[in-house]
């Protein structure tokens, strides 16, 4: 926000004139309203194994980090040509893994690696597309420059949040909005729906997509019912889902009704005790 010399940034200055109209009582006053209604909302997620209780309130910073428009410009270019090589390179690793045999990368990190599955060698997945939805972690350097933490390309949650907690930030500082030119991120929901479609089988006009969800008691479960809700679409457990000569159904109160894609939201590991993670089964005696 500020210079070294603690002068505001050109990006800043309608915000702060705006900003400092508000005396500290009134912004503690509009924090607070907004934590009871993140509360009140169900904008929450579970802590495990925390003796304070599992249910908080996602942490909600009124201050916003504005990136201006040319040089988020260039972080967009660079995030997606970021993912367009990640999916080539998880094409070549799952067919050909030419990066291996030509020693681009020693086969042993990635054949090695806890999130490469042999079970999928070969196999064509619909219209190329390895990451459907990426969760790119950014930092800035002393120099202003953007790079890369990591990638999360498996199942990356927060995005309900920042769904939240922008209509929360036009709730408690409208003319903040108006005046600066935020551009919008309320179309997330109908983007999702309109990529998971997009890999639906082909020939079939409507698909039916389905989230599905471990269960209440995921740290994550609120954004799962979350995009469920906005995206207009059912979610499901595992116990909700069954296959019929390798076509999946749903269970419903009219019967099964045939699914197209599913938006998973579990990991590997838990996805098929058959393939994948094996399950203990106990027996209790009398």
């Amino acid at each position: 926000m500020l210079s070294e010399q603690g002068d505001a940034r050109q990006h800043y200055r309608q915000f702060i004139e705006a900003f400092e109209k508000l005396n500290p009582e009134e912004f503690e006053l509009k924090r607070r309203a907004m934590d009871v209604a993140f509360m009140r909302q169900g904008v929450t997620f579970n802590v495990y194994g925390d003796s304070q209780g599992t249910e908080r309130i996602f942490p909600f910073d009124p201050v916003p980090r504005i990136i201006p428009a040319q040089e988020w410009a260039t972080v967009e270019a660079g995030l997606i040509q970021r993912i367009t090589a990640l999916n080539l390179f998880l094409h070549d690793i799952y067919h050909e893994q030419r990066i291996l045999k030509e020693n681009v990368i020693p086969p042993f990190y990635v054949l090695s690696g806890t999130g490469f599955r042999r079970e999928f060698m070969n196999f064509p997945v619909p219209k190329d597309v390895y990451i459907h939805i990426c969760g790119t972690d950014l930092i800035r350097d002393k120099d202003g420059r953007y790079l890369v933490l990591e990638d999360n390309a498996r199942c990356p949650s927060g995005v309900s949040y920042l769904l939240e907690n922008r209509r929360a930030m036009k709730r408690a500082f409208p003319r903040m909005f108006e005046k600066i030119g935020v551009r919008p991120v309320d179309n997330y929901p109908a983007e999702l729906l309109n990529m998971l479609r997009h890999v639906a089988p082909s020939g079939v006009g409507d698909p039916t997509v389905v989230v599905l969800t471990p269960g209440a008691y995921n740290s994550a479960y609120f954004e799962h019912t979350y995009l469920a809700r906005q995206m207009g679409i059912q979610i499901v457990e595992g116990r909700d889902l069954l296959v019929r000569n390798n076509r999946v159904f749903m269970r419903t109160t009219k019967g099964l009704q045939p699914v197209h894609v599913i938006y998973r939201r579990i990991d590997d590991d838990f996805l098929d005790p058959t393939v994948f993670r094996k399950i203990q089964r106990l027996e209790f005696l009398d």
